[in-house]
């Protein structure tokens, strides 16, 4: 996908005085600037820095009687809690600080596509690779934990022990596989949805863009739900006991 650099990394290159250098081999040779070049980093690095300051905000200002925001906080971990409980059941709280922080994080990058001028995180694949790799490591991290290394290994090899020179390696790439479709899908559909975007405000900057947003902010709230039911599903499958 071309790459073109938003609105707000080229401020701030002005603002800052950056260097602009080309490269040959991106942006078709357009001298850009580091924050132009890597304009979805930033957006990652303003997503966590918003989830940490609205977290900050809430468990500073808790009361018996909340707030907006305390509510729209209590609502999603209530929400989070009882999908975790669904789905895995016993200890389940544990995972909730990753799975939330992950929700939130994937969320806020979704949105910024909306707001004209910002970068989306999430619309690079860099990005949610990134956060599929996390999620992969974080659940067999877990499965490795609860089950010991070489019974969660062990468990690739299949219910019947002759045929596991076949069965090892296709559920290992099995496994593997799970962090393509895991970030493609997320990348595939925002970054699609901002294209779209893109061309109906090119062919009409004035009406079509609210009715657009909408369905943007519908996008990228399925989105977010799809990217944490399935961080869900992959920790229920590596720490479940079998009876």
């Amino acid at each position: 996908m071309e790459h073109h650099p938003s609105a707000l990394s080229m401020f701030l290159t002005w603002l800052l005085n950056l260097a602009r250098h080309a490269d040959p081999h991106f942006a078709n040779g357009e001298p850009l600037s580091i924050l132009e070049r890597y304009d979805h980093l930033l957006a990652a690095v303003l997503a966590a820095l918003v989830t940490l300051l609205i977290v900050g905000l809430v468990r500073r200002k808790l009361e018996v009687i909340p707030g907006p925001l305390q509510q729209v906080m209590e609502y999603a971990i209530t929400f989070l809690r009882e999908m975790l409980s669904d789905n895995i059941g016993r200890h389940s709280e544990r995972y909730l600080p990753l799975v939330g922080t992950l929700g939130v994080f994937v969320l806020l990058n979704n949105l910024f596509g909306l707001i004209p001028g910002m970068p989306s995180g999430t619309g690079n694949w860099n990005v949610t690779l990134g956060c599929a790799l996390v999620v992969f490591g974080y659940y067999n991290f877990h499965g490795m934990k609860e089950h010991s290394v070489g019974k969660y290994l062990g468990h690739f090899a299949g219910p019947v022990w002759f045929l596991w020179i076949l069965m090892w390696p296709l559920e290992v790439l099995g496994l593997f596989s799970r962090i393509l479709s895991h970030s493609l899908r997320l990348f595939g559909n925002i970054a699609g949805e901002h294209v779209v975007s893109a061309i109906f405000f090119g062919l009409m900057p004035f009406l079509l863009p609210v009715p657009m947003m909408l369905m943007g902010l519908f996008f990228g709230l399925i989105q977010t739900f799809v990217f944490v039911m399935l961080t869900v599903i992959y920790i229920s499958s590596a720490v479940a006991h079998e009876h």
